[in-house]
């Protein structure tokens, strides 16, 4: 299970490393990107769009190692939280998956970017799905956590 964590978060971190270099070589004749959301539109530049997409998942994914190897150190017995090993193997695979999940959702979030600006005459629509897969995956993750904290027995 920590290894099967363990690479779906470095394939979907190489997989949205490569699709964020993409987008930005899209935009790189643009100098403004738009993304109109609920009758507002919404105007940043392409470098802030690489930037601020480089960051926040970097950032993200950093933090779920560091609860991982956190989790990894935490003692085990009848007087501390993690009663056996099992209950701390599941949650460090935890922490490594939904910093995955959360590569998978800011790579929807790329491809709305993507399509909603592009000049090849694709659709322009029905990418919501997109993102809507990405916060469900997101919430099953987070709903999964008090299972695996209840078998901490």
């Amino acid at each position: 299970m920590k290894r099967l964590s363990k690479a779906f978060l470095i394939f979907s971190s190489v997989v949205y490393t490569a699709f964020l270099f993409y987008v930005y070589a899209y935009f790189a004749d643009q100098s403004t990107i738009y993304l109109n959301l609920f009758d507002e539109t919404i105007s940043f530049s392409n470098n802030t769009l690489f930037y601020t997409g480089l960051i926040i998942p970097l950032i993200m994914v950093l933090i779920v190692v560091w609860l991982s190897n956190l989790v990894k150190v935490q003692p085990i017995g009848g007087r501390y939280y993690l009663k056996n090993e099992i209950t701390k193997i599941r949650l460090s695979s935890w922490s490594l998956s939904i910093g995955g999940v959360f590569n998978l959702f800011s790579s929807a979030i790329l491809s709305v970017i993507l399509f909603t600006n592009n000049e090849e005459g694709i659709t322009q629509n029905g990418f919501l799905p997109f993102v809507v897969i990405g916060v469900i995956l997101i919430i099953v993750w987070v709903i999964f956590l008090p299972f695996i904290l209840l078998k901490n027995k």
